[in-house]
């Protein structure tokens, strides 16, 4: 539910230029299915992944930086990866400190 909340407050913020309500109720479900701290690290792997993608694809011209990229798939991509290595992430993580 937080997770839907922080979308919803962003897509608020950006007046649906950054984000839309897919991305909103995509965050619910991510929410319920990954649970915490798992929708945590979920949407960071997501917001980094699309990140890496973006700069890549204006690297190689075929996005420039005023094209707009879907957010779901790296959303998606980073719920998979949290769901399977969540455990792993966060021992790595603590392990760091």
């Amino acid at each position: 539910m937080c997770i839907a909340l922080f979308f919803w407050f962003l897509v608020w913020i950006t007046k649906e230029r950054g984000m839309g309500a897919g991305d909103i109720k995509l965050g619910l479900l991510i929410g319920l299915f990954n649970g915490f701290p798992g929708n945590v690290i979920a949407i960071f792997l997501g917001f980094m992944i699309g990140a890496i993608a973006s700069v890549y694809m204006i690297l190689i011209k075929k996005k420039t930086m005023k094209d707009t990229v879907p957010f779901g798939p790296f959303l998606i991509i980073g719920s998979l990866i949290s769901l399977l290595y969540s455990p792993y992430i966060l021992n790595w993580y603590i392990n760091l400190l």
